[in-house]
């Protein structure tokens, strides 16, 4: 496959001049430790130039930025925006970092800002969302104002599709970005769709300089290769490996290994529309039945811990601190099982002439097809009999769309935007993308009023019931927690996880 190049956007004569410099970096003109590096990063995740399609690479490399960023403590902190203030219960003010370029040499100024949201706004992935409208309001100032009071507006605005793009990056109808020229330390330069991304350190940069040149993103899908290509010196960083492999990758000469926990679980959500899980005793049963320590010990080689909510409380403080979860407790789940009608028998309980004979649906990512073998036999031993089905991840998603399903098995990120308002995207009756058909008047309730109230320790009560209502209720089974696996080769320093996944920090990383 040829290289697509780096494209020229003709209505920005100045992007030639960022062009030229450059030119002068990739000759080697440049001091500094590691001026002459280039680090490779192997991940399994594709790669777009279009923030609205698949941006997460482009922000995570250091290419795009957005008004909010995401700090260490996984909350908003300022990012293009240095600071923000709610006006109103309707409008927000967002001030404009001075002094910033864009990579085409044009000024980030109000206008600028504006043009980029607006065509954030008006995609698919913020429809949801009540922005009415977008202004500039000075130079440096951006007015947002919202349809309804929207507490999450500042943590929405630090999204992946929320980066601002310079003017002459925008397309002038509903085209995607050719390419993506925004304002972080790395300047997007080449791209093999679905194979490779190059990016070249910005040395007008208003933050920190990169140290390294340039970095390459390679989409390396399987496990195993991207080991082999760390190992054999073909990458600097080899992301999203297997739990598994954590022993051997830290016995290994040369070699560093992070395993930081991130907001991010793993779950079985159920149909609560149909039987046998429209009956709660039934659904806290099979929740009762799964052993997690079992699963985390032997099959995530004790990376992973089991979850007991949606947020892990090492990360968050909008995890409920009070939630025990469901417990290993196979007495609990017969009795359980009983109550609701299901008759013990030489295996699989039978009720009303039928047998408790249930599908899940999972897709072959995150050790899930392991953990739902294991999960198949846990609840065999308490009366259900399941089938499992591992398909391709959209195929799953449109079979449970259909509701032709009983459970299945995924994995969220949890503070993908840093804020709760994300449990509505879960269990909200009404706004919820997970397919359970899960519905309760004060778990939906509590939700509205948190998203509306601007006091943190109101919405931190509202959203701590609510998760202690959803672990009762369980139209989902928390499963695990989830812990990133990166590994670096020795030679790279300075590398520090985020804990959003957000950024990769590598204007702070070093190359011997």
């Amino acid at each position: 496959m040829s290289e697509t190049p780096r494209l020229t956007i003709d209505r920005r004569t100045a992007l030639q001049a960022t062009l030229g410099a450059g030119a002068l970096a990739l000759s080697g003109c440049l001091s500094g430790d590691g001026a002459d590096a280039d680090v490779r990063i192997g991940s399994p995740w594709d790669a777009n130039r279009d923030p609205l399609d698949g941006g997460h690479t482009l922000r995570r490399l250091g290419i795009t930025e957005a008004l909010v960023r995401v700090d260490d403590d996984a909350n908003p902190a300022p990012g293009l925006a240095t600071d923000w203030e709610r006006l109103d219960d309707h409008t927000w003010r967002f001030q404009l970092r001075e002094g910033v370029t864009f990579h085409d040499g044009e000024s980030l100024d109000a206008a600028a800002a504006v043009a980029s949201l607006r065509r954030t706004a008006a995609s698919t992935a913020f429809a949801d969302l009540p922005i009415e409208t977008i202004d500039a309001t000075g130079d440096l100032t951006v007015e947002v104002e919202t349809a309804v009071p929207f507490a999450p507006l500042p943590a929405h605005l630090s999204r992946n599709e929320a980066v601002l793009l310079s003017p002459a990056a925008l397309p002038d109808d509903d085209g995607a970005v050719a390419e993506p020229v925004s304002t972080g330390p790395f300047v997007f330069d080449s791209f093999h769709p679905g194979s490779k991304l190059r990016a070249v350190r910005n040395d007008d940069y208003y933050g920190e300089i990169p140290s390294i040149e340039s970095v390459r993103y390679e989409v390396v899908s399987d496990d195993q290769t991207r080991r082999m290509k760390l190992e054999n010196g073909e990458l600097e960083m080899a992301r999203i490996l297997p739990a598994e492999m954590v022993d051997s990758l830290e016995s290994a000469d040369e070699i560093d290994v992070y395993t930081p926990e991130i907001p991010r679980i793993r779950f079985l959500a159920f149909d609560t529309t149909s039987a046998p899980f429209d009956d709660a005793r039934v659904r806290r049963a099979a929740s009762y039945a799964i052993d997690r320590e079992a699963i985390t010990d032997t099959l995530l080689e004790g990376v992973d811990d089991p979850a007991v909510g949606p947020f892990p409380e090492s990360v968050t403080e909008w995890a409920n601190p009070d939630l025990e979860g469901h417990p290993h407790a196979p007495a609990r789940a017969r009795s359980l099982l009983a109550d609701a009608g299901w008759t013990a028998g030489d295996g699989v309980r039978t009720r009303d002439g039928g047998s408790l004979s249930i599908e899940f649906h999972t897709f072959d990512a995150r050790s899930l097809p392991l953990i739902a073998e294991t999960i198949q036999d846990q609840l065999g031993r308490v009366g259900f009999d399941v089938d499992v089905t591992t398909m391709e991840y959209n195929a799953m998603i449109d079979a449970v769309s259909q509701g032709t399903f009983d459970g299945y098995l995924s994995s969220w990120g949890m503070l993908w935007y840093p804020d709760p308002d994300r449990l509505a995207e879960m269990f909200h009756s009404t706004e919820s993308t997970l397919f359970h058909g899960y519905e309760n008047e004060r778990v939906d309730t509590l939700l509205e009023e948190a998203r509306k109230r601007s006091d943190r320790e109101e919405r931190l009560d509202r959203y701590h019931e609510v998760q202690s209502i959803v672990l009762e209720e369980a139209p989902i089974a928390f499963l695990t927690n989830y812990t990133n696996v990166v590994a670096t080769t020795a030679e790279l320093g300075g590398y520090e996880p985020h804990p959003t996944e957000s950024r990769y920090g590598l204007e702070s990383v070093t190359l011997e």
